[in-house]
């Protein structure tokens, strides 16, 4: 098929776009989760601790109203496991504010020199504690000089984080497992629409179509690839193209028969009428008389049976029903040789084959086929270049590989009829005045097909065609 993409690959890519969407959209959601748990416990945290400053402060505050400094000091000194289970210090300082810090009880600190005043409980935002040194502090009020409590908030946010990351791994589990299970749901699901594309594939590979049909919908699979469009958009186009094939394929099938009815009612109708002549006569018929008669019926007949037999070995051509040797072939010399079969038929009608385009070539191809192919293309062309005209014969290398090409300075074909002259039993001559039945071409294409080439068709109306015959690179042996 003539897609970007075929459609099997599509759905598969599709599947893996949505697991991937997915994944992304539960990665982003936990994400948010664990950031928004996380900052909330830093919250809750901040709280919890500035609660418990305030509630020690307040006790030791009126320690400091009611009592004295030295007896708050003596409290201190003298129950410093409360202080130390809290991460907190206590220090004095002179109401001069000229002296440094003294320690007095708590955890042993050596930064007890930090700003005292920069890190107050009532002054710091709980996102704070993200951004800068851990600490908070609360200054009391003493009588002779002033004392702060220094609470340390490193160790808990540590274990804080701690846990956080332990959550952020549950999570992570979590999440693969869940992706996992998705991808199985996923694979089962869409199982039925990959073996779909599958039979979308192969039908787009041995579908029956017209050449006019195929291009259609190629370029509008072209164009939609174009937009950007994949994934099960590719499989929409492969439906819509093998709906266009299978309804080319059902009115190719109807005109056939039409056609096929057509052609065969002549001989028929004359087997029919000779019949009904010489058994219908009064007198019995003489020896000449029925000679003449069942060589009437003989001749009719054969064209009858001509007309099937190439019908039925078309079809076994597009079915691949028969097998194709490849094998080494001279081309040069096979176009001269079938040349050679038509130079009374040419001297007769006053006509010029001209084989002086043949240019050494050797070529890896089934030789039979390939000579079928060029006689049919010759008869094409004898039957429409008239009286002293030429027929052209070309052979050599090519970019893609190998050509061959038969031309002529005939009655040349119209545009419109340039993709149709390849359909069965299809004739540019509506009319019938020239001999055939319309499936010559029809025969090229199939054997054409077979040898896994494809064929051309270049034409002028009233100057004359020339169809070629491209064999591609990776089935020829190029030798020249």
């Amino acid at each position: 098929m003539s897609l970007n993409m075929r459609a099997e690959q599509s759905t598969r890519l599709a599947q893996k776009m949505l697991f991937g969407r997915f994944v992304a959209t539960v990665t982003f959601c936990f994400v948010a989760i664990l950031l928004g748990i996380g900052l909330m416990q830093v919250y809750s945290l901040d709280g919890a601790d500035k609660k418990l400053l305030k509630s020690m402060g307040a006790e030791y505050q009126r320690i400091l109203k009611y009592e004295s400094d030295d007896k708050l000091i003596h409290v201190l000194e003298g129950n410093p496991e409360r202080l130390i289970e809290n991460a907190i210090t206590a220090v004095s300082l002179s109401q001069s504010a000229q002296d440094k810090p003294q320690y007095i009880a708590g955890t042993k600190q050596d930064n007890i020199d930090i700003p005292l005043e920069y890190f107050q409980a009532d002054d710091r935002a709980w996102y704070q504690l993200l951004l800068e040194p851990h600490y908070l502090t609360l200054k009391l009020n003493g009588q002779h000089q002033d004392f702060w409590l220094a609470l340390n908030v490193h160790p808990r946010l540590h274990l804080l984080f701690m846990q956080w990351l332990i959550m952020v791994g549950a999570l992570a589990l979590l999440c693969g497992v869940i992706s996992l299970f998705v991808w199985r749901l996923l694979a089962t699901t869409l199982s039925p629409v990959h073996r779909l594309a599958k039979t979308l594939d192969q039908a787009s590979e041995w579908s029956v179509s017209t050449p006019q049909d195929d291009n259609t919908h190629t370029a509008t699979a072209r164009d939609n690839s174009g937009k950007g469009e994949s994934g099960l958009a590719v499989l929409n186009q492969s439906l819509e193209l093998v709906h266009g094939r299978l309804e080319a394929t059902i009115t190719s099938m109807d005109n056939t028969l039409d056609a096929i009815a057509h052609d065969l009612r002549t001989p028929l109708s004359r087997i029919a009428l000779t019949t009904e002549n010489t058994l219908g006569s009064s007198q019995p018929p003489s020896n000449e008389q029925l000679t003449n008669a069942l060589s009437d019926c003989a001749e009719s007949a054969q064209q009858v049976s001509g007309m099937l037999n190439t019908l039925m070995k078309i079809n076994d051509e597009a079915a691949s029903k028969s097998s194709v040797a490849f094998e080494t072939v001279d081309l040069n010399q096979l176009m001269l040789d079938v040349a050679s079969w038509y130079e009374e038929l040419a001297e007769d009608r006053a006509m010029k084959i001209d084989v002086s385009g043949l240019k050494p070539c050797k070529v890896s191809t089934e030789p039979n086929r390939l000579v079928q192919v060029v006689v049919n293309l010759i008869d094409n062309s004898f039957k429409y270049t008239p009286t002293g005209g030429t027929i052209y014969l070309t052979c050599g290398p090519a970019r893609e590989g190998a050509m061959l090409s038969v031309g002529d300075n005939g009655i040349g074909i119209a545009p419109e009829h340039h993709e149709l002259i390849f359909k069965r039993l299809y004739r540019v001559d509506q009319s019938r005045t020239k001999s055939g039945y319309g499936l010559g071409l029809a025969m090229v294409k199939a054997m054409v097909t077979s040898l896994k080439a494809n064929i051309q068709v270049d034409s002028v109306l009233g100057q004359g065609t020339v169809f070629t015959v491209v064999l591609p690179r990776e089935t020829t042996v190029i030798d020249g």
